[in-house]
């Protein structure tokens, strides 16, 4: 199955060198069925630099002179690779053996844009409309092969055909959160599919770069882009309505809140239109919650 496409393996760090270290060996042995693997170096880190061309000279390595931020970065790798198909992985995730095989099966569906990978500490979401926005949980029976609204940014493999169809992840989101979100909802619009496989497991370890950034500064990023993703692609106008009640009555209630709407607004120019509409929201909402 996997002689039918190429395969690439892109990976964004961030002063990464450690996890890099720790990490890569396993990517390596779990990974026969990719052509290459690109690390993007995002701010030109020395010792990553030292790394890579010292243990894995197999790897290439692309360099962002300065932090871009995640979906750049990501973009800027899948610029550099031609293969059929691009695993994401983040510095901190360890595949587990046959990942990849497991995955590959759902590409024979055209339709299948992205298959995202079973992190051990992690689900697939279960995702609603509730309150004025989009509410998700993690799902509990991960037994079975399910649709999933996203693929993770972190965990996926996609084809990359559809992704460069779909503009890659939006660069307005950096430095990042919601970017892995809102492509998948742009992909379900466009009459794409995304699976979550139960049997292509990763352990994610979560050692992200986020977590060395100021708390404050993370939650008004991740809270922005919230609004930017439901501005720019909730398009039923009872979903439109409801949130802009909950945009009213959460600034009155929470007047912090105001702060987070103006960091929103100042990019609301930027917003572009969704090129592909052949699901609306409501029928998204009653695909991506069932067993394929």
């Amino acid at each position: 199955m996997s002689k039918k496409f190429s395969i690439d393996i892109i990976i964004p760090s961030v002063k990464g060198s450690a996890l890099l270290a720790k990490n890569l060996p396993q990517v390596l042995k779990y990974s026969k069925e990719a052509n290459q693997i690109i690390v993007v170096d995002d701010g030109k880190d020395s010792a990553t630099q030292t790394l890579l061309s010292q243990k894995f000279p197999q790897v290439k390595i692309v360099t962002n002179d300065q932090n871009l931020g995640f979906p750049k970065s990501v973009n800027k790798g899948f610029q550099e690779s031609k293969a059929d198909l691009i695993v994401l992985l983040n510095n901190d995730v360890l595949p587990e053996e046959n990942y990849l095989k497991n995955a590959l099966k759902h590409f024979k569906n055209k339709k299948v844009f992205a298959v995202t990978f079973n992190e051990k500490h992690s689900s697939y979401p279960v995702v609603s409309w509730g309150k004025g926005k989009l509410q998700f949980i993690e799902g509990q029976d991960k037994s079975a092969t399910r649709y999933s609204a996203w693929a993770s940014g972190g965990s996926a493999i996609f084809r990359k055909k559809v992704w460069d169809k779909l503009n890659g992840f939006n660069e307005l989101y950096s430095p990042g959160y919601w970017e892995d979100i809102e492509i998948g909802w742009r992909a379900w619009k466009a009459g794409y599919q995304i699976i979550w496989e139960p049997s292509a497991k990763v352990i994610h370890e979560h050692e992200s770069t986020f977590k060395k950034l100021d708390p404050n500064f993370v939650s008004l990023i991740k809270q922005r882009n919230e609004l930017l993703f439901t501005w720019q692609n909730i398009t039923s106008l009872p979903f439109r309505l409801s949130h802009l009640w909950f945009l009213f009555s959460h600034t009155l209630t929470h007047l912090g809140y105001l702060k987070i709407f103006l960091a929103a607004f100042t990019k609301y120019h930027k917003l572009k239109k969704i090129k592909f509409k052949k699901l609306s929201d409501k029928k998204i909402l009653a695909k991506v919650n069932g067993k394929v």
